[in-house]
């Protein structure tokens, strides 16, 4: 059970009515892999993969407390999965501790000769990483994760805490800077465009990339242009805003947000070639409550992409990116997410582990 076509990160657009929260049923559950995270936290399951296109693996895994995983874009390949947009589609390992997290990575990780996405992607015995001490690891704390429009203290307080626990175990931990990282979520709108294309225009195969594709799913797909009314609202709003702005502009602001990209991945590249990993909040709020049904429009699409701020930018950049649970506020979880160099998962591992036994 997850989001209707992936297009948000609450959980109050599948299907089958909310994905509801196994801490507090009146709140959401994150997305899009909602149920991936809710059944994990429930306990119903020990594992679950998710897929990740802007935080749809660490949101419900900081919204419900779980470990979630987006490793290296292209570790793991994305064969048979309904892709959203080939750049930016993740999948990985959505678990209740980080050792399962480091075994299922270490099971699913590596190329299948199929997906397009993988070049000669780089694997590692990551379940070897657990237990070993973090004395030394330089952390950078990333100042613009903290304290943004949507931010709730009690979470950016919790985060904070869990990177003085990091020093006490002997990690090196410092404050860093990446203006823009802030100013990321304004490559959300225009890249939307190749998204939608993907998803609804070639009924979710894609066109100009290498992938296995699944005829009998297009032609499923396809028929949603016969319910269209049906569609959730933050699908129709994405479908009219991308077909205005290709009327009005072309694809003139979607080339220049690709072209952009560099320069957030080289801003990331730079700052962790002075420490090893970054840290902020996952999300900068605890899990939201879900919007009633007859909400409007602007609260629905508002509630659906309010979480995206800390996660969507390493979608775009392909750095791995590790959830972890930091505690609770308000009987709800808070996490925290680690950041890594590319192919480098085996890092936030050691370092999520450490952490995870010391509590």
């Amino acid at each position: 059970i997850r989001d209707r076509f992936c297009m948000s990160g609450g959980s109050h657009t599948s299907d089958t009515g909310p994905v509801r929260n196994p801490h507090d049923p009146t709140r959401g559950s994150g997305g899009s892999s909602s149920g991936s995270a809710a059944l994990v936290a429930a306990g119903e399951v020990d594992m679950a993969i998710g897929g990740d296109q802007g935080g749809s693996i660490r949101m419900p895994s900081s919204f419900c407390g779980t470990v979630g995983m987006k490793p290296t874009h292209g570790l793991v390949p994305y064969t048979g999965i309904l892709p959203i947009d080939p750049p930016v589609d993740h999948a990985g390992p959505i678990t209740a501790n980080v050792a399962d997290n480091a075994l299922l990575l270490e099971v699913i990780a590596g190329a299948d000769g199929i997906d397009g996405r993988q070049a000669e992607p780089r694997t590692e015995a990551y379940t070897d990483a657990l237990g070993e001490s973090i004395a030394g690891l330089r952390i950078g704390v990333l100042s613009q994760g903290f304290g943004g429009p949507s931010a709730e203290s009690d979470v950016d307080e919790s985060v904070r805490a869990a990177a003085a626990q990091l020093a006490r175990l002997g990690a090196n931990v410092s404050e860093v800077s990446v203006p823009l990282h802030s100013m990321a979520g304004a490559l959300l709108l225009p890249i939307m465009q190749s998204s939608i294309h993907t998803l609804l225009h070639t009924d979710g195969g894609g066109i100009g990339h290498e992938d296995l594709f699944v005829p009998g799913l297009l032609d499923r797909l396809g028929r949603w242009r016969e319910r269209a009314d049906e569609l959730p609202e933050t699908v129709k709003t994405g479908l009219l805003y991308t077909e205005i702005l290709r009327r009005r502009y072309g694809y003139r602001y979607y080339a220049k947000a690709m072209n952009s990209v560099r320069s957030v991945r080289a801003a990331y590249d730079a700052v962790l070639r002075e420490v090893d990993l970054l840290l902020l909040p996952t999300t900068p709020m605890k899990a939201t409550p879900l919007p009633p049904q007859d909400a409007p429009r602007e609260v629905v699409v508002a509630a659906a992409f309010s979480p995206v701020a800390n996660t969507q930018p390493f979608n775009y950049s392909h750095h791995p990116a590790l959830s972890i649970p930091c505690g609770r506020s308000q009987g709800l979880p808070v996490g925290f997410m680690l950041v890594g160099r590319p192919w480098e998962e085996t890092t936030l591992y050691r370092v999520a582990h450490a952490f995870e036994q010391s509590q």
